[in-house]
């Protein structure tokens, strides 16, 4: 838990460190919208972002703008449940400042997830912010995971637990990762 905390601050230290975030955040955004998974998928499922992470709303606008439906998840007893929104005015402040659904619980299939985390292997492995809500989450997930990163947010291997899954895609400025090579 030590040596995940010690990587946590050292690429928050570098996240920091970003010049010009938002035209980084654009050449993210660009890169994930110019796939085929992108494209292909109808329901996208991710986080309200916070402070230090890239900006996801602007991948909701595209979302909203390519007629696909948009799921963002709520932390509760059982773990994560996600809940289809029509708009940002369907969010609000819920645990760790994360915007949260105010929208009902939805059972629909997601196509696409796109999974946050703090530090990521080229293998997929990454680590979160340690509530673990996404490992349980993916354990039963059976569509694509993607997560979004800065290229200083990549380490040659981030420690693993028996738990934890990795995503099978990473997006940053400047390549996608494929993770998982048995997929897609």
């Amino acid at each position: 838990m030590e040596e995940k905390a010690a990587l946590r601050q050292t690429v928050h230290q570098s996240i920091k460190q970003i010049n010009n975030r938002p035209h980084v955040d654009q050449s993210i955004h660009q890169r994930l919208f110019s796939t085929d998974i992108w494209k292909e998928s109808q329901t996208i499922a991710l986080t309200s972002s916070l402070p230090l992470e890239i900006d996801t709303s602007p991948i909701i606008h595209e979302a909203f703008e390519a007629g696909k439906t948009v799921c963002v998840p709520k932390v509760t007893g059982q773990g994560l449940t996600f809940h289809i929104i029509h708009s940002v005015n369907d969010l609000e402040t819920g645990v760790m400042n994360i915007l949260e659904p105010t929208t009902p619980q939805t059972t629909q299939a997601i196509d696409l997830c796109l999974v946050p985390g703090r530090v990521f292997d080229r293998s997929g492995y990454r680590i979160g912010w340690g509530g673990g809500y996404y490992d349980r989450f993916l354990r039963t997930y059976e569509g694509i995971t993607v997560s979004l990163a800065y290229s200083v947010q990549l380490v040659d291997q981030v420690p693993t637990e028996p738990h934890d899954l990795p995503v099978q895609w990473i997006v940053t400025e400047k390549e996608m990762i494929q993770c998982s090579p048995y997929l897609l």
